[in-house]
């Protein structure tokens, strides 16, 4: 039966192929959408992540005049230590607190301009952080106010000789020891509404303290002591929970006033992949739609084909072929060019994904799913479309259809 179908195709290449144009247009079109879908889901997820699922940080955000009178109306100074030290005391699900304090100050005769933050002993193991050469900052280096420092991997390469271990760099008017060189790190947080861009790559750590007073005294006044706090919980269970109670701690430490936000990267995961389903789905309707109009031409074709063939039907059912044999035959000749068009459609699909990749810059993943689905959807668009053909073909009349011409 495949060889009959295969030989009756090939008898007619011209309108095979513009049968099967569709097919490899819908297909084409599904694993596109789907794999450049999956790559921006990949991303997000990545990117959300590595900003750690148990953690939960609490953001400074920047007040309009009006709200600053407010604020200070209601004695509210912004992210402190103090509100990291109440969340880690209020909190029975926080194991660990650190914080971060961007320090608007240049690095001299480097010509570069790192951004400069001091930070808690423990940020780095909050972050996942890891060191290439030499060590992090330490408690002691706190607690003494160290003027040591550690750099960012993209830093210390600029630097060339200068950010070598044991060098000396130039913050303001203080010398700064490098004590350590983070590994390279891809973890990057885009701008978006939730996170600032930082990017750890392009950083310099200080010890928090050692920007007072000499370097905090430049600084603006009424600013926040702390940029950002970063509350680790003692699970992944119990992040919401965990962030419901330091709302509240807040609240009340603030006075109700607006000024940090709450970020928690399990819930940004959360919205990420309902958000990312909802645009598969929609790609997948599109893609899918597609799939349908080159099905209908399928049926077209057919039909044309089963009117062509009308006296070769009559003279298969005359030499005992059954309308079983009959259907079956049709059916094996839609389907095969459905699969032919599904497995070129993947092909061209797939080099259409990395032509994206590769000049849009944009992230793509084609997965099994992205694969499967579309070569099993061209299989039941064959069977659907080539049903009627089929049962037409088979209930032909044979005295009939050997007397057409």
């Amino acid at each position: 039966m495949m060889k009959i179908s295969f030989r009756s195709l090939l008898q007619h290449k011209l309108r095979a192929s513009l049968s099967i144009f569709g097919i490899i247009c819908g297909v084409m079109a599904f694993l596109t959408m789907i794999s450049i879908g999956e790559g921006a889901r990949r991303k997000i997820i990545n990117q959300i992540e590595q900003l750690g699922i148990k953690n939960i940080y609490v953001r400074a955000v920047a007040l309009t005049e009006e709200q600053k009178l407010r604020a200070d109306e209601h004695l509210s100074k912004g992210l402190s230590v103090y509100d990291a030290d109440r969340i880690r005391s209020g909190c029975r699900y926080i194991g660990d607190v650190g914080y971060l304090k961007e320090v608007k100050q240049a690095l001299r005769d480097s010509g570069i301009s790192p951004q400069i933050a001091a930070i808690s002993s423990n940020y780095s193991e909050l972050l996942n952080l890891s060191i290439a050469q030499g060590r992090f900052i330490r408690d002691s280096d706190i607690r003494y106010k160290s003027l040591i420092c550690v750099a960012g991997d993209d830093v210390a390469k600029s630097l060339g000789a200068k950010g070598k271990i044991g060098s000396h760099i130039r913050i303001e008017d203080q010398l700064f020891k490098i004590v350590g060189i983070l590994n390279r790190s891809d973890k990057e947080i885009k701008q978006s509404s939730v996170m600032s861009a930082r990017n750890h790559n392009q950083m310099i750590f200080i010890p928090a303290g050692t920007q007072q007073p000499e370097i905090q005294s430049v600084q603006k006044k009424n600013e926040a002591e702390l940029t950002e706090i970063v509350a680790q919980t003692i699970n992944t269970d119990v992040v919401v929970k965990a962030g419901s109670i330091i709302a509240r701690i807040l609240e009340l430490s603030h006075k109700n006033i607006d000024d940090y936000q709450i970020v928690i990267p399990q819930e940004l995961l959360r919205q990420a992949e309902k958000t990312q389903r909802t645009f598969n789905i929609t790609l997948g309707a599109i893609a899918g739609i597609s799939l349908l109009v080159g099905g209908v031409g399928i049926m077209n074709i057919m039909l044309a084909t089963v009117t062509e063939r009308t006296k070769e039907i009559g003279v298969r059912r005359a030499i005992g072929a059954t309308q079983q044999d009959i259907v079956i035959q049709f059916l094996t000749e839609s389907v095969m060019l459905t699969v032919i068009g599904g497995i070129a459609g993947i092909g061209i699909g797939a080099a259409a994904v990395r032509i994206v990749s590769a000049f849009a810059g944009w992230d793509t993943a084609v997965t099994l799913f992205a694969i499967a689905v579309p070569l099993l959807m061209s299989v039941l668009v064959g069977i659907f479309f080539g049903l009627y053909p089929a049962f037409r073909a088979a209930k032909m009349d044979p005295v009939a259809a050997l007397r057409h011409e």
